[in-house]
């Protein structure tokens, strides 16, 4: 039974493009069994579900010092970037699995104060000789290193520095 659902979550990848990822290709640190979910499917799941994706519920993707209504909340950023970047995998045959958990893990790494924070420091490590701060390799860290959530290496490489 648990392999006909597989299975059944499995048919659309049998349309991808040759380019995309199956989930059958998805890389795990730690080999998960038993479970009916296809891995990138997974990695959704684990993401939205992260003590980091809950911070992002009452945190704005700006500040304003005057009321208003129209600023964002990160979350809102975060899945609104999701759609917009499943959209595009779906005109393009790519694994919309694979996209959204990319999408929705990308900024769990974040500083406060957003691109701002993360410049300052930035510049502060940098000066003190202990690396750089990146959010997208924070959100690397805080998926595999401090939550230790097991998802896949796709989904973590889509989120390093450049």
């Amino acid at each position: 039974m648990s392999k006909d659902i597989k299975e059944i979550m499995l048919t659309n990848e049998k349309l991808f493009s040759k380019y995309a990822c199956k989930s059958q290709d998805g890389i795990k640190i730690n080999e998960e069994v038993g479970d009916i979910r296809p891995v990138f499917f997974r990695d959704i799941d684990k993401i939205i579900h992260s003590q980091a994706y809950t911070r992002y519920i009452d945190k704005t993707q700006v500040y304003a010092f005057i009321e208003n209504d129209h600023i964002t909340h990160r979350v809102l950023h975060v899945q609104l970037v999701s759609k917009v970047a499943r959209t595009i995998g779906r005109a393009l045959k790519l694994n919309e699995d694979l996209i959204e958990a990319i999408a929705l893990g990308h900024d769990v790494g974040h500083a406060p104060f957003g691109h701002a924070g993360e410049r300052f420091l930035d510049k502060i490590a940098r000066r003190e000789n202990i690396g750089y701060f990146c959010h997208n390799a924070q959100s690397v860290k805080m998926l595999k290193d401090l939550e230790n959530l097991n998802v896949t290496v796709q989904t973590l490489d889509r989120n390093t520095c450049t």
